[in-house]
Order: structure tokens, then C-alpha cells, then sequence
């Protein structure tokens, strides 16, 4: 990190407001899952929703550029319309990686993690959960090829509700 780096903005992190009630989130840290009612989703036979909350879904995306360095001459060949060319080149790969945010609400039922957001909305069932990292504002789904980066208001409470169902 050299001396002009600390004069390029640095990247933020988002910050969501919660619009999961205080009791709700109370009840969910003293151990016990809340019954929340929502007419967003459509819920199947025998499933309860436990967690509505904001969030942002952070989308990684790598993209690898190929820059060709080519150096050499040329050189007119013994008959006409010829030529000689001599030298070489190489290819490096250089990995250009972007990150896109979509807002939506996510929503924890005892059977599936749903995130409904206008453009990159997902579900996923809680058995195929195969690790969960909490953060004080994120927290980061994996399952078996695909891992969820999702802003949220309070990552512990995310984690403590998927602990809960499991």
C-alpha cells in the first residue's frame, strides 16, 4: 500500500435497516423461533416463516482478460510477396473481478432460505445448507457449489435462526 493509495475511496460496505420486529429478534436470541405471518411468499403444507429482514446479495463475478504482448520484426523474403517475420510474444491472464449488490427481503422458513429481490432473487433448501459464516452485518451461505454473500442488518441473528432450525 503505497502513499497515494489512502487518497482513493474506499469501498463501503452496506448498511441495511432491519424491519424484523424487537420482540421477534428478542425471542430468537433467547432460543426460541418466532411464527412470523407474510402474504409475500407462498408457503407450502406444514412450513412456518421465522425470519423477514432486509438484505443485499453481493454478487461476485470473475472474468479473466487475456493481454498478448507480441514483439519481433519483419523482414522482405528472397521472392516477391514474401516476408520473413521473427520474434515471439506471450499471453498473460489478468482476472478483472466485479461485484454487483441487488436489494430484496430474505426470508428464513423451516424448510427454505428465500431471497426476493427484483433482478437476482434465489431459494434454497435448509438441507442442502452446508455451512453458514456470521458477521456483525453479513452473513455468508454455502452450499454444495454456490456460496451467498447477504448483507444484513445483524448477522448473529441470521446465524442463530438457521442454527436453530437445523
Amino acid at each position: 500500500m503505497g502513499l497515494w493509495d489512502l487518497f482513493k475511496p474506499q469501498p463501503q460496505t452496506p448498511i441495511v435497516t432491519s424491519i424484523l420486529p424487537d420482540v421477534a429478534k428478542q425471542e430468537i436470541l433467547r432460543g426460541r423461533l418466532p411464527i412470523l405471518n407474510t402474504n409475500k411468499v407462498f408457503l407450502k403444507r406444514g412450513e412456518t416463516c421465522h425470519y423477514i429482514d432486509k438484505a443485499i446479495y453481493e454478487k461476485k463475478t470473475v472474468r479473466k482478460r487475456y493481454v498478448r504482448k507480441n514483439n519481433g520484426y519483419s523482414v522482405p523474403g528472397l521472392f516477391k510477396g514474401t516476408r520473413i517475420n521473427i520474434g515471439g510474444g506471450s499471453t498473460d491472464v489478468v482476472d478483472n473481478v466485479q461485484y454487483e449488490t441487488f436489494r430484496g427481503i430474505l426470508y428464513i422458513t423451516n424448510h427454505r432460505i428465500i431471497f426476493v429481490g427484483d433482478q437476482m432473487g434465489f431459494e434454497k433448501k435448509i438441507d442442502d445448507l452446508v455451512a453458514i459464516t456470521p458477521y456483525s452485518n453479513c452473513v455468508e451461505l454455502q452450499f454444495s457449489k454456490d456460496t451467498y454473500k447477504l448483507f444484513v442488518p445483524d448477522g448473529n441473528v441470521t446465524h442463530a435462526v438457521l442454527q436453530q432450525i437445523r
